[in-house]
Order: C-alpha cells, then sequence, then structure tokens
C-alpha cells in the first residue's frame, strides 16, 4: 500500500475518533448541563420578571425611601442617646416656666434597658390648678422629647382662701414618667430637643376634677351684708334698706352683693326682696320680709351704696 494512502488513511480514522469523540461528549454531557443551565436562567427570569417592571420599582423605592428619610429629619420628638437626670430636670423646668401656678418634686425611680433602647422612670408628684397640670400632661406626652405618662393619681383639693375670701380648687397628682434613649445609630443624628417654649397646645377649659358641692363656706372677708343675721327695716321701688348682722344701716339696690350672692329683687308690692345665695355649689333663695315692727322711721346711721 503505498505511504500516501496510508497515512489517508490513519488520518481519516483519527478524525472520526476525534469528532465521535467530541459529539459523545457533547451530546452525554454538554448538552444536559446547557439544559440545566437554560432550565435556571428561566427561574431567574421567572424570579426577576421583566426588567423594566423592575427598573420602575427601584425608582419608587428609592423615592419612598427618601420620602422616609426626610421625613424623620423632621420628626416632632427628639430620642435622646442618653438619659440623665440633669437633662431632664432642666427639660421639666422649661414646662414649670410655661405652668407658673404649679408645685413638682422629682424622684428619680430606676433605669430599664432594652437592646441598645431604654427608658429612665421618673416619679412626679405635685399640686396645682387644673390649667398648670393639664399644661403639664401635655408637654411631657406630646412635647418635643419623647417621654410616655403611667399610673395617674390626680384628685381634687379645696381650701379656704381667707384673704380673697374664696374657695381655691386645685388638684394634687402622683404621675410616673418614662423617658426614653437609644445609643443606637439611626439616633446618633438625633435632632437638637426643640425650645419648649416655642411648644403650644390648646387651653382645656373645663376643669373635670372640680366638685359641684363643696363642704367648706368663704369667710366674707369684705363683711358684706349676711342675709341670714339682717333685718329688713324698709323698701321702696328699686331700693331697700336693711339692719345687717353689724347693726349698721344698708341701702341695696337690685344685682348688689352680699354674702355668698346678690340681691335678685326687690318687690315693695309684697314688701319683700329677694336674694339668691350660693352655698358651696347650692343655690338658695332667701327673702327677707318687711315686718311693720321693723319699719325705720329715724334718722339713717349709716348707707353703704
Amino acid at each position: 500500500m503505498p505511504y500516501a494512502v496510508r497515512n489517508s488513511i490513519v488520518l481519516a480514522v483519527l478524525i472520526l475518533l476525534i469528532g465521535g469523540g467530541g459529539a459523545a461528549y457533547i451530546y452525554l454531557f454538554q448538552d444536559p448541563e446547557i439544559e440545566e443551565l437554560l432550565g435556571e436562567r428561566a427561574v431567574i427570569q421567572r424570579q426577576l420578571g421583566d426588567t423594566e417592571d423592575l427598573f420602575d420599582r427601584l425608582v419608587n423605592v428609592q423615592e419612598r425611601v427618601e420620602a422616609l428619610n426626610a421625613a424623620w429629619r423632621r420628626r416632632p420628638k427628639t430620642l435622646a442617646t442618653e438619659e440623665s437626670a440633669n437633662s431632664t430636670n432642666i427639660y421639666l423646668n422649661d414646662i414649670l416656666a410655661q405652668s407658673p401656678e404649679l408645685d413638682l418634686n422629682v424622684f428619680t425611680q430606676d433605669q430599664v434597658q432594652q437592646n441598645g433602647c431604654g427608658f429612665t422612670r421618673y416619679h412626679l408628684a405635685g399640686q396645682g390648678s387644673f390649667q398648670s397640670f393639664m399644661r403639664l400632661v401635655q408637654f411631657l406626652e406630646f412635647g418635643p422629647r419623647l417621654m410616655k405618662l403611667r399610673n395617674f393619681d390626680v384628685r381634687e383639693v379645696h381650701a379656704v382662701d381667707d384673704e380673697r375670701g374664696r374657695i381655691t380648687h386645685t388638684v394634687q397628682f402622683d404621675i410616673d414618667v418614662l423617658a426614653y434613649y437609644s445609643d443606637q445609630p439611626p439616633f446618633a443624628d438625633s435632632l437638637e430637643t426643640p425650645s419648649v417654649a416655642a411648644t403650644s397646645f390648646p387651653a382645656i377649659p373645663y376643669d373635670p376634677f372640680l366638685s359641684l358641692i363643696v363642704p367648706e363656706i368663704p369667710p366674707n372677708t369684705f363683711g358684706l351684708p349676711n342675709v341670714e343675721q339682717s333685718t329688713l327695716l324698709a323698701i321702696m321701688k328699686g331700693r331697700a334698706f336693711i339692719s345687717d348682722q353689724n347693726n349698721q344701716l344698708v341701702m341695696l339696690a337690685e344685682g348688689d352683693e352680699v354674702y355668698l350672692g346678690y340681691v335678685s329683687k326687690i318687690m315693695p308690692e309684697r314688701r319683700q326682696v329677694l336674694f339668691m345665695l350660693n352655698k358651696g355649689g347650692i343655690i338658695e333663695r332667701s327673702i327677707l320680709t318687711l315686718r311693720l315692727e321693723n319699719q325705720y322711721l329715724g334718722t339713717k346711721r349709716k348707707v353703704n351704696p
């Protein structure tokens, strides 16, 4: 066999072996791997969905994140990175400057930590007008610092003011206040606490702790005529003359003030004077009637208009 033919046959056999091996490798190994990769790609495509839709969703999420960050920077409450009794006392003093009629005592109780956050519990005890007490509650609950109120105990107290001749109404209270703090990174850039003086709340005019009836009666500090200890001496249209508890002659007109009330009506035709008296919240009508033996016909001793 010629040398050239033999070499050609050997080359053809080698080519067939290499081609067959390559075909077998592609068919037996690469095709399954390609099918597996195609399947994984299909799963990933199904998971990812439409790329344009994903991009739109990404833009929306980024806008939402920016809006939340802006709202966080504008938050009305500040959370201290650490809590100290000194800073809290300064804050409470600023609140008391807005409630001058309030007496307040502050007691530090304990501190509780919870995974980077915590609070210090304070006990507040005091007394003052209801309006001042409500300002304190509003500043603590809705003011610039994050605080929460717990365990309210509020009660009414009334006392007789001898200098002013009236009954004063106040409230006594005991409150637990939780002052929160956190040293976590999101709160490291906490805003400066806004000024308490720049914070305002609507007033609450109605005092739910005010008793309608009180046991005390204010003293007669200004020496007003005491109707129950007075005698009607003379009566005419629009005027009445009485002898008060000090035996002084006093002239009264409708609307004039007397002890615990005022002159409601003068009735010459009935020889009577009607008074409206407020006895600790109980409104009573008192009537003085002119008796013939009580008519005053002499010279006036003293007239208090």
